[in-house]
């Protein structure tokens, strides 16, 4: 099933980046806890939480040394990965770790505001204030808070790297990148699928020509690692 293409819009405090969005877009004020993978590690607040939990609007939802799949009032879906932590409010702000998102779902990383609809991408939060969007379905468009006029867009396939309020450059993540994407801890080991019923294999054929993927969507054999490269993908530096 396609995706709607996308726009992100917001006021970004401290980094300063705008991603204009169309205008309506549903909020978030809760999300459910839906599946908890590797433990039991996964919190509210603080607070040990299971299946079914709720995290209201304001409330933090955090995973340790575990993994969880959350469901979002208005019908859309996430998945946290290890060591994250992400609050719930009217864009779903990611305090650290990596946020998966299927749907339209508002949300903030690193300084951004992120407002979204019918798409599939991560947003990721380093410990420095430093982030990045990855697109696997639909499109992006940003622009910088200083050059507003400035549209920037990031389609399928592709990643944006921001740091210290700047935008790096559009770039195509490498097909060892998908493939670690797509086989990373926000795909494996889930049992309540994240996008409709035969979508992700087909965005998996079609990031990945020539590879097999299987009918999870997931590229069904890993291509050689690539050594990680000392500066930020992206940046001239």
């Amino acid at each position: 099933m396609p995706y709607a293409k996308i726009y992100l819009a917001s006021l970004l405090g401290t980094m300063g980046l705008t991603l204009w969005a169309s205008p309506s877009q549903a909020q978030i004020s809760q999300a459910i806890i839906q599946e908890i993978i590797d433990g039991d590690q996964v919190f509210i607040q603080e607070n040990p939480a299971k299946v079914e939990d709720k995290a209201d609007f304001g409330q933090i939802v955090l995973t340790k040394d575990s993994r969880a799949g959350i469901a979002f009032n208005n019908g859309a879906s996430g998945r946290l990965g290890r060591d994250a932590s992400v609050t719930v409010g009217q864009c779903v702000e990611v305090e650290r770790g990596e946020l998966l998102i299927s749907g339209p779902v508002n949300g903030c990383v690193a300084g951004i505001t992120v407002a979204v609809k019918g798409t599939l991408y991560v947003l990721q939060k380093n410990n420095d204030n430093s982030g990045s969007i990855k697109v696997i379905e639909g499109s992006v468009n940003i622009s910088s808070e200083d050059k507003p006029g400035e549209i920037v867009e990031v389609k399928a396939g592709e990643e944006i790297a921001i740091i210290e309020g700047i935008l790096g450059r559009v770039i195509p993540m490498t097909p060892e990148s998908l493939v670690s994407l797509l086989n990373g801890q926000l795909f494996s080991g889930f049992s309540i699928p994240i996008t409709p019923d035969g979508a992700l294999q087909s965005i998996c054929s079609r990031l990945l020509p020539g590879l097999s993927c299987s009918t999870t969507g997931l590229p069904s054999y890993p291509l050689p690692q690539l050594p990680i490269p000392i500066s930020i993908p992206g940046f001239p530096f």
